[in-house]
């Protein structure tokens, strides 16, 4: 995806709402947008799937 690893980091070391879909801290526990408890990780699917 990215050409460094730092880009990498900064773009998918993030934690999504699943219910409003904002993007939220790493290390957050609540979302910032809806306050909901219902956090995944973004997908960190890489390279050609078949």
């Amino acid at each position: 995806m990215a050409r460094f690893p730092e880009a990498e980091a900064r773009l998918l070391r993030v934690k999504i709402c699943m219910d409003c879909n904002a993007r939220n801290a790493l290390k957050a526990t609540r979302c910032r947008k809806c306050n909901s408890k219902n956090l995944r990780m973004k997908s960190t699917h890489r390279g050609k799937s078949k």
